[in-house]
């Protein structure tokens, strides 16, 4: 039988200090489930964020000058 559980590809989140994040191993996969710790949460929620930062013409839109500003730009 397969089985399939849904993962997240992670970085190491370097300078992110909005809350609290594990850490991970670069590269390594997070297996998400009910079980995640609190900082395994907002690994997942960074992550994400980071991952919608981009610019309508697929590049990087020009970075806010603070954490919160690309994390609030990755999240609209």
């Amino acid at each position: 039988m397969i089985t399939m559980h849904p993962v997240l590809e992670m970085y190491v989140p370097d300078g992110f200090d909005l809350w609290a994040v594990a850490e991970v191993e670069p590269f390594g996969f997070l297996p998400l489930s009910g079980k995640l710790s609190p900082a395994e949460v907002g690994t997942v929620v960074m992550r994400i964020a980071d991952y919608n930062n981009i610019a309508p013409d697929g590049g990087h839109p020009p970075q806010s000058a603070t954490t919160l500003g690309c994390f609030l730009h990755g999240q609209l």
